[in-house]
């Protein structure tokens, strides 16, 4: 019952949650994932550039802010990159230069000296993609999302001798995994349901659990710094939006935390835990954005 109330609060100030909304990105391109940097000075980014012919990570400043910067000279396609905990590397998914024309690897690129190396490739000469890495909350492991075995599966490795391990088995679809800050579970999208859901697993594959039940399809979560709460992207009221579900009250229903017509995805987490950055439509092209969630961390507070 004291859930319930506390969110009927919560969704009575979130009415108003578009008007705490901050605008980072006005050139309108195509943005790929955006993640913010452990100390929250940085915003990474991936973009479509060329009239949509290359698809390139930046890194942009935020205190202040600057222009977005290129972290490699790469022609071909890199994105989705991710911050180590110590933000000093990163990982991502990039597209070789050659010989596995389709194939998509995971690389590890040390900020300082601009080295990349790739960390997990198709495994057995087999085409397969290796997409969307997520940090575990010591930077020793990351998890990620793999065709190597047929299937989309979610996967960890270490960073220095690989170490694959597998954690889901399903026929359909297991993707875009996102570790938890507390480092106990991984959440992540899957079909085995029908339509897709937001799904949880402990990193030893061990008690899958199901998050979310919707009409339509939920995916792109990240868990908040607290461990507390999950943002995501659904539309299951028939338009793409960005939701919260309290991990604490798992029964009670989701938050809509953005009340733009507009298409909104791929929501993650300001460092201080208190706003959700995601990617719009809303003024046209597709630019990034923060919505104030304070109301509803403070919420569970007490």
């Amino acid at each position: 019952m004291l859930a319930s109330l506390g969110l009927l609060v919560a969704l009575a100030g979130m009415l108003g949650a578009e008007e705490t909304i901050a605008r980072h990105t006005e050139d309108g391109r195509d943005v790929i994932r955006p993640i913010w940097s452990p100390d929250g000075t940085e915003l990474a980014f991936a973009r479509a550039d060329q009239g949509g012919s290359a698809i390139w990570q930046y890194v942009m400043p935020m205190n202040p802010p600057g222009p977005p910067r290129r972290l490699t000279e790469r022609t071909d396609p890199e994105y989705q990159g991710v911050f180590a905990p110590n933000g000093r590397r990163m990982l991502l998914t990039i597209v070789p230069r050659s010989g596995t024309q389709g194939n998509c690897d995971l690389a590890l690129l040390d900020r300082e000296t601009g080295e990349l190396t790739v960390v997990v490739d198709d495994r057995g000469g087999r085409l397969s993609h290796q997409e969307w890495p997520t940090w575990a909350p010591d930077g020793e492991r990351f998890a990620f999302s793999s065709t190597h075995e047929g299937n989309q599966e979610i996967y960890t490795s270490a960073l220095s001798d690989s170490d694959l391990v597998r954690l889901t088995q399903s026929p359909g679809i297991d993707s875009h995994p996102a570790w938890s800050p507390r480092g106990d579970r991984i959440v992540f999208a899957t079909d085995r349901w029908g339509n897709l859901e937001l799904a949880s697993i402990r990193p030893d594959g061990t008690d899958l659990t199901r998050l979310t039940d919707s009409p339509g399809l939920d995916d792109d979560p990240s868990v908040s710094p607290d461990g507390r709460h999950v943002a995501f992207v659904s539309n299951r009221d028939r338009r793409f939006a960005i939701y919260v579900l309290d991990l604490d009250h798992p029964d009670a229903p989701p938050l809509r935390v953005s009340q733009h017509s507009g298409r909104e995805t791929m929501p993650t987490w300001t460092p201080d835990g208190r706003g959700v950055t995601f990617v719009s439509d809303r003024d046209g092209g597709m630019d990034v954005y923060t919505v104030d969630v304070s109301i509803i961390v403070d919420d569970g507070e007490g």
